[in-house]
């Protein structure tokens, strides 16, 4: 479960998604990969010997963000790493990255992917959409481009069944939310089931039937699309049969953080629409 103020409705959505943002969690997991994977390889000079092959590549990288990303005059370049615990290159690339805008993280981190001599490979682009899906980033790698994969409508959809008047519905939502959020354990299977639980509730409290199954229900709401109803059915037939979401809780799933994310997204945005297109249509019937 995530934090009290996610499990609250207390923490904005986007700091849930970190859209528009990096924070100081997700700054430090993607510095690590960028060490382990890049800058550890690195080694002294050594005499008679020279540079190591992974060093001079290294030391070649550092020429071209000195110059093509900060712009920077060539001979204020110290070597990577000095000795006697004098600043080099590598703590003025750890410095900017620390303190630089959301975006310019992913500005430097793009650099690096592209650059001809990086040691970021398919392995460890693997490792740092790993850190990005963990932390809920709203961007990842595709190649060697950092593309949005968390759209502005979905969040909107989310934001709005947030705010919802009626308390049961705003609880699923933010447990979902909650269960998808959770950075140290998230439970994609039942944030699955608490945003068609939303659904569920809001369902019941157009037609008045308390009780009533999510099938039930949307076959009595009045004047609904059945182009929806028939979604939303099959929908609900995911939820009660894949991976036994709502009947068989203790049984293993292999249900996916896009899984989880598309099924909040499109609970929250059918939960806004029965909001403001049907009450008043099931108040008269």
């Amino acid at each position: 479960m995530g934090k009290f103020s996610q499990r609250h409705g207390y923490t904005q959505i986007e700091r849930a998604f970190q859209r528009e943002r990096v924070d100081e969690a997700l700054r430090t997991l993607l510095w690590n990969v960028i060490k382990i994977c890049m800058w550890d390889r690195w080694e002294p000079y050594r005499e008679y010997v020279g540079y190591s092959p992974d060093s001079q590549q290294i030391n070649s990288i550092s020429k071209r963000l000195w110059f093509a990303f900060f712009n920077r005059d060539m001979d204020t370049l110290p070597l990577f790493k000095k000795d006697y615990d004098q600043p080099g290159a590598y703590d003025s690339f750890k410095g900017y990255f620390f303190r630089c805008k959301w975006y310019e993280v992913y500005d430097f981190l793009e650099f690096l992917i592209k650059d001809r001599d990086t040691f970021l490979d398919a392995d460890a682009i693997e490792f740092l959409n790993d850190v990005l899906e963990k932390q809920n980033a709203a961007y990842r790698i595709v190649g060697t481009e950092i593309v949005e994969i968390t759209d502005t409508n979905e969040i909107k959809a989310i934001e709005d069944a947030l705010n919802h008047p009626d308390a049961p519905v705003r609880e699923h939502i933010r447990t979902a939310l909650a269960m998808l959020s959770d950075r140290q354990k998230p439970d994609y299977r039942n944030s699955i089931k608490e945003s068609i639980s939303a659904v569920e509730a809001t369902c019941r409290l157009v037609t008045g039937m308390e009780k009533a199954t999510l099938a039930d229900a949307l076959k009595r709401i009045p004047n609904l699309h059945p182009a929806l109803q028939k979604s939303f059915l099959a929908m609900y037939g995911f939820t009660s049969d894949a991976d036994g979401i709502r009947h068989s809780l203790l049984d293993e799933s292999n249900l996916t953080y896009a899984d989880a994310k598309f099924m909040l997204a499109a609970c929250s945005a059918f939960v806004s629409y029965l909001r403001s297109s049907v009450p008043q249509q099931a108040k008269a019937s």
